[in-house]
């Protein structure tokens, strides 16, 4: 028979596990951490996909997680995917760089902050990056970024 766990969202803390097991214990402690984080990178993915955002999802290290199906085609020409990590086919623009760093430690870029790139097939793309909430608190988050890619017309 399985056994559901209540675990409280403020803080991980799971009381009904700690009751049954004799002591407190948080999700790092029973092992879960990993499990929900996966768990919450798959769900982001799979909403982004049904809205139709062209996305890429971005871990620790700005390892790439996830490259939506409608973000891979507009990848190739000013941006492409490299050995699991995005690169620039014109690396000197640092702006890129700078963005990529702020948001991987969990800062907010300037508002409206982004890069334009050429896209495939011709015309510009704006490539966006956002940290992902609570990202900068908790060491054991899997996604830390969103780049958003948004053809210009």
């Amino acid at each position: 028979m399985a056994v559901a766990y209540k675990i409280n969202p403020v803080d991980g803390a799971c009381p009904d596990f700690a009751r049954v097991h004799g002591g407190a214990v948080g999700l790092e402690e029973a092992g879960l951490a990993p499990l929900l984080e996966g768990a919450r990178a798959r769900g982001v993915a799979d909403a982004l996909e049904l809205a139709g955002q062209p996305a890429i999802l971005l871990g620790r290290a700005g390892d790439v997680l996830h490259a939506g199906a409608s973000a891979r085609p507009l990848l190739g020409d000013g941006l492409r995917l490299e050995n699991g990590r995005l690169e620039l086919k014109h690396p000197q623009d640092h702006a890129f760089d700078t963005l990529l760093e702020t948001v991987l430690v969990g800062d907010e870029p300037p508002y409206g902050a982004g890069i334009t790139l050429s896209a495939p097939g011709g015309g510009e793309m704006r490539v966006r990056f956002l940290p992902f909430a609570g990202g900068k608190a908790n060491p054991a988050q899997l996604l830390k970024a969103l780049v958003l890619l948004d053809r210009v017309l």
